[in-house]
């Protein structure tokens, strides 16, 4: 109940900038998770779902316009940064019966763990159930569907794949 109402805090303060609200959406952020958030940034227009399932590293920046849907479980690591209009998404849809319409089908939950010293570039897509490795480099507009736990990488594209190793 408590985290709930930390989480419309959060919410309520999304809707202004500046240091105060800065420091208000992160102490919301911490009660909604029930964990510390050191050295966060969190811009107001970026918009998390499921935060029971968030766990945020120290040192993480999420940048504009970006979504988080932790509902399946959203691990990210320290010194992490998620540039803008990056969307990290951990459920995705099930398509077993042809019939009935896709809105209708069972969702399928799946955890996305992000590794320590990551940067997420623009307009950056992960999907449900990928695992990044430490000191990865995600370029913009890549669409990330599979793991990449070993780190040590560049990865890019659509789909991504390594572009280069580090």
């Amino acid at each position: 109940m408590l985290r709930k109402f930390w989480f419309r805090v959060y919410l309520a303060a999304s809707w202004f900038d500046g240091r105060l609200f800065r420091a208000i959406r992160k102490r919301a952020l911490e009660g909604a998770t029930g964990r510390k958030c050191r050295g966060l940034f969190i811009d107001p227009t970026v918009r998390i779902t499921g935060v029971d399932n968030l766990m945020l590293g120290t040192n993480v920046s999420l940048h504009y316009w970006s979504y988080f849907g932790a509902e399946g479980g959203l691990s990210i690591g320290n010194d992490v940064a998620i540039g803008h209009f990056a969307n990290i998404l951990t459920t995705s849809h099930k398509f077993t019966d042809p019939i009935r319409p896709i809105k209708e089908q069972p969702l399928i939950f799946q955890p996305v763990t992000i590794g320590d010293n990551v940067w997420i570039g623009s307009n950056v897509t992960i999907l449900a159930g990928v695992e990044i490795g430490p000191r990865t480099v995600i370029a913009a507009g890549a669409v990330v569907r599979h793991s990449f736990p070993e780190g040590r990488v560049v990865i890019g594209g659509v789909p991504a794949r390594i572009l280069k190793a580090l």
